[in-house]
């Protein structure tokens, strides 16, 4: 009976506490720990500055998984690659699943011309993302979507390809 009142008295604050991780940035670590606060990051810099209970703590890229920033009662979700460059990344996840795809805001980097102002990275469990540009999207999705000509058949310009992995996922 008090194991009942206990496990009952647990599930009516449980939305309590998730309710207070509502409207808050996370961290997910390469430890796999979750840590809850804000986030203030440059897509530019190397490290991430996280507040928590008014200390700030100083994340590295390279000890971090994902993590996600809370805007306006939306949250973005970003992960962090290593580019063909060797350079850590931070990239939006924009779809996760069979395939994974990835934006990637090149203005941050002196590396990319402004006529290319951002870049796909999409990937898969057998391979690691790798980069899409406007000029080899078709021929890299045409490679990982074999199994679903009629997708590669409504893909139009590079703008579609967010759209075309969503559907291809749904599937």
């Amino acid at each position: 009976m008090k194991k009942n009142f206990i496990l009952c008295c647990i599930f009516l604050l449980l939305p309590l506490f998730s309710y207070s991780q509502n409207d808050k940035d996370f961290i997910l670590t390469l430890s796999r720990d979750t840590l809850y606060g804000k986030i203030r990051f440059s897509p530019k810099a190397e490290s991430i500055s996280f507040h928590h209970k008014g200390k700030k703590t100083i994340f590295h890229v390279s000890t971090l998984s994902y993590f996600g920033v809370n805007r306006n009662g939306k949250t973005q979700v970003y992960k962090i690659l290593v580019n063909h460059w060797k350079e850590y990344i931070f990239v939006k996840v924009l779809a996760e699943g069979k395939l994974d795809l990835y934006y990637y805001d090149t203005k941050y980097n002196e590396r990319y011309t402004r006529s290319d102002p951002y870049r796909y990275y999409i990937g898969n469990e057998q391979i690691n993302p790798i980069r899409m540009s406007p000029r080899s999207y078709r021929h890299i999705l045409e490679r990982m979507l074999t199994d679903r000509a009629g997708l590669m058949a409504q893909l139009s310009d590079y703008e579609d390809v967010p759209r075309i992995v969503r559907q291809y996922n749904q599937l």
